[in-house]
């Protein structure tokens, strides 16, 4: 038998889990992963019938909008014409614009490409370069993640879960600087939060309680002691 903990199952984001880990820990080390095949995605079994909903709203919505009366301002325009369907203008006994007035001449106010007006000096090779989405992450069906002698199972659950990591169970880690903590507290930190705040506590010289921007929380403790260089190792399980 073989008891591996912890297990940790993500929703879509393990790969990018596993970077961080990666990156965190000093010692950590990648042992095995594997993916799944590409294209495969993440089953929602609740989004079923909203999905349904949502394109049954959008047809009766396009329905009514093709049947709605005309806007008021075409009503408007319809009552400037006359009987026999010449339009009037209030102004026809108006003074026409002095030929010294440039304002009224042709193409006055309409933007050149000398002078291109802020909606044609957009850069369109920014926008398209920022709009091209980035190629999807490969669901991981396995890996395993080895820091301070602890074997991480780390996967993607495929099914769509409503509830995710909890603060009831957290990774411990303890380390032997204060460097060590620091470094570590603060790369788990990114887009995370802190549960209890790094300080100098009764029972530890530096501790931290963080939670990772994926929910996954961690107790790192650097203590007021040397920690037993003779506590037993876990070992990475051969899965051959």
């Amino acid at each position: 038998m073989t008891l591996c903990l912890p297990f940790l199952m993500f929703q879509g984001q393990a790969q990018e889990a596993i970077d961080l880990y990666l990156e965190t820990f000093p010692d950590a080390e990648l042992i095995e992963i594997q993916h799944h095949p590409e294209g495969t995605e993440i089953f929602d079994a609740g989004n079923g019938d909203e999905d349904e909903v949502a394109e049954v709203e959008e047809d009766t919505a396009s329905e009514e909008h093709e049947g709605a009366p005309a806007d008021e301002t075409d009503l408007e325009a319809d009552d400037d014409t006359d009987d026999e369907g010449g339009v009037e203008h209030d102004d026809a006994e108006g003074t026409a614009p002095d030929e010294g007035d440039t304002s009224a001449g042709d193409g006055a106010g309409t933007p050149t490409d000398e002078d291109p007006s802020p909606a044609t000096g957009t850069d369109l090779t920014t926008v398209d370069a920022e709009a091209t989405p980035a190629a999807p992450t490969r669901l991981v069906a396995t890996a395993q993640v080895l820091v301070g002698g602890q074997v991480l199972m780390i996967q993607d659950s495929l099914v769509r879960h409503e509830f995710s990591f909890t603060p009831s169970v957290s990774v411990a880690v303890v380390v032997d600087t204060t460097t060590e903590f620091d470094e570590i507290v603060e790369k788990l930190s990114e887009g995370g939060s802190f549960l209890m705040e790094p300080g100098d506590y009764d029972f530890a010289k530096n501790f931290a309680w963080v939670q990772d921007r994926f929910g996954m929380s961690w107790q790192v403790n650097h203590p007021l002691t040397a920690p037993d260089e003779n506590i037993a190792q876990a070992q990475a399980p051969d899965w051959g």
